[in-house]
């Protein structure tokens, strides 16, 4: 298998196969950036939607612990090829929603998945009782509203940051997902490009 040669290189979803590409970017470093600012503690991260990764490779390095789900399987086999597991990141190969139950990928690459029955499982953030929380990235397409909902406990007994992807074209989603963080006590801080920063107050 070939190797990365650099901190920016990744194995990402292709044709149905994993492909390594050398520096395909930051992978969101921007949005990454504008959120960590408003973090003030340094103890866990949960990375939802992680992907390939780019995310937890970075927060890795800001983390004492990372917990990255991901529940497509070319991606998370990416994932693996990208991330040193042996450290201080780990990988649920589930999706995150509003309850138990089982959702299928309409092909290997996609990143959206569907509410029908298939092979992938879905759980609830709170069935995982983490704790220590300081930070929270979501970016599920279309999935938030569902995934905040069955993180209720979580987010209650954490009060971490959240960078939530909150795109313009879902607004039923948006909607949903802005008063299930204010009703939490939550407001937004900021917006860059899809995503959005929230704090407790």
């Amino acid at each position: 298998m070939l190797e990365l040669k650099t901190n920016r290189d990744y194995w990402i979803p292709s044709t149905g196969e994993p492909e390594l590409v050398y520096d395909p970017g930051g992978g969101q470093q921007d949005i990454r950036e504008v959120a960590l600012e408003y973090v003030t503690s340094w103890r866990g991260c949960i990375d939802a939607g992680a992907w390939v990764g780019m995310w937890t490779r970075d927060l890795m390095d800001k983390f004492q612990n990372v917990y990255a789900f991901e529940p497509n399987p070319l991606s998370a086999e990416c994932f693996r090829r990208n991330i040193p597991l042996d450290k201080n990141a780990v990988l649920f190969e589930v999706g995150l929603g509003h309850k138990v139950h089982q959702a299928y990928f309409p092909k290997n690459t996609s990143q959206k998945l569907q509410m029908e029955p298939g092979d992938i499982s879905v759980r609830t953030l709170d069935s995982f009782e983490l704790t220590n929380i300081d930070f929270f990235k979501i970016d599920v397409d279309g999935y938030e509203n569902r995934l905040l909902k069955g993180s209720l406990e979580t987010i209650a007994n954490n009060s971490p940051v959240i960078n939530i992807e909150m795109k313009k074209k879902r607004p039923s989603v948006r909607k949903k997902s802005t008063d299930l963080l204010l009703s939490l006590g939550y407001r937004r801080k900021v917006r860059t490009r899809s995503d959005e920063v929230w704090i407790k107050y």
